[in-house]
Order: structure tokens, then C-alpha cells, then sequence
């Protein structure tokens, strides 16, 4: 089982992703707990080195967190990868099955299932597997999306609310879809895909479906 600081390292690469930076507020929505616990949380990796805590709240890796937390990740997603390919779990049973079994701390462990699997690239969440980052100049978030603009679906979080809602949303990696309008008064991105859909997307998940920009 995945001690605390592992759960923390991996909710504030989610949440900073993109960005490079995150908030409190923003990870207690990750983690599922009170902000007055992810700040307790914060303060000690920031005693450690692992975070760095920024003014107006920003939450962000020092180099050492940054390292830690891509080695966490690669483990995570090639257990899901895994998962995927080998066993072709339902998706959202995938994320955190793969959580669970990436709590191991062997090189070659990694090294002989990376070699077993054939080096996937992607997990099936459009996400990285070889080489995760924080930062990636060819894709953005789909609140991002303006009017008018056409996208092409790359990856999302593997969050278990964000897997359901994508799910039933019917939304597809690798689908291009037509940004029609937004609604900032109820915080809604209308879409539409080549397929005929017509689908209203609430912009809370919005941040965390990342697409590549067409036009």
C-alpha cells in the first residue's frame, strides 16, 4: 500500500500538470481530504525538500520532488498499461488496481515487465508511459478551448470520477470534436464531433481532458 507521501506525490503532478504549479485547495479535491490536511501534508514535504510552497498559496516540485514523482508515475502507468494490454480490465477498474500494484521499489522488476510489454508508450488514458512530464507544449486543457476553435482528444486524468464521466460522456481519444460555444454562467464548453454529437461538457472536469489544438 502506497504510503502518504507517494498519494501526495502523484495528486500534486496531476494537479500541477501543464502548469507546473498547483493549489491547496485543488489537491484536497484530488485526495479526497480537508485542505487543513494537505496543508499539514505540504508543510512537511516543503521541510523535506519535495515541495516547493509559493506565495498566494502555489504549490510546486523542487527538482528532487519533481524526479521522485516521475519514477512514481512510470511505475503507475505501466501498471495500468499492463492492465490494459495484458488483462483487459474495464477502465475504470484500471487506474486503481495500477496504483495498487506500482507500490514496488524493484529496478529490475520494472525493467523486465517495461521489456515484457514492449515499451508502451501510452497508457490507455492517452497518457505517457515512457517519459512522463509536467510540461507538454502540444497539448492543453479542454476549458482552454475557445469558441470555434476544432481540437483532437489526447489524454485525460485517471481519476475515477473523470474516467466515469468521460465514459459516459462518450468522449474518445484520438475523436476531434468543434468547440460551439461556452457557457461561463453554468461553467459549460458545448461541443460537437464529426460523428453528429452534440455534448455539453461541465468545465469542472473540463481541466483535466487535455486536447491538441486543429485550428
Amino acid at each position: 500500500m502506497h504510503n502518504v507521501a507517494d498519494n501526495y506525490l502523484r495528486a500534486i503532478f496531476e494537479g500541477s500538470y501543464l502548469t507546473g504549479k498547483t493549489s491547496n485547495k485543488r489537491l484536497a479535491g484530488l485526495l479526497g481530504v480537508s485542505p487543513a490536511t494537505t496543508t499539514e501534508q505540504v508543510k512537511k514535504m516543503c521541510q523535506k525538500g519535495i515541495v516547493i510552497s509559493q506565495r498566494y498559496g502555489a504549490i510546486s516540485f523542487s527538482k528532487e520532488g519533481e524526479r521522485q514523482a516521475i519514477q512514481l508515475i512510470k511505475k503507475f502507468r505501466l501498471c495500468e498499461a499492463w492492465l490494459d494490454n495484458e488483462l483487459n480490465l474495464p477502465l475504470e477498474q484500471i487506474a486503481s488496481q495500477a496504483w495498487k500494484l506500482a507500490n514496488f521499489d524493484s529496478q529490475l522488476m520494472y525493467d523486465q515487465l517495461n521489456e515484457q510489454l514492449n515499451y508502451p508508450s501510452k497508457t490507455p488514458f492517452g497518457t505517457d508511459v515512457q517519459e512522463p512530464r509536467l510540461f507538454n507544449e502540444s497539448i492543453h486543457s479542454l476549458n482552454s478551448l475557445k469558441p470555434q476553435q476544432k481540437c483532437r482528444l489526447a489524454e485525460y486524468l485517471d481519476n475515477s470520477k473523470v474516467i466515469g464521466y468521460v465514459q459516459q460522456m462518450g468522449l474518445k481519444i484520438g475523436h476531434e470534436y468543434f468547440a460551439e460555444k461556452v457557457d461561463r454562467d453554468f461553467d459549460i464548453l458545448f461541443l460537437s464531433s464529426k460523428e453528429g454529437q452534440q455534448l455539453m461538457v461541465s468545465r469542472k472536469v473540463g481541466k483535466y481532458i487535455y486536447v491538441r489544438v486543429l485550428e
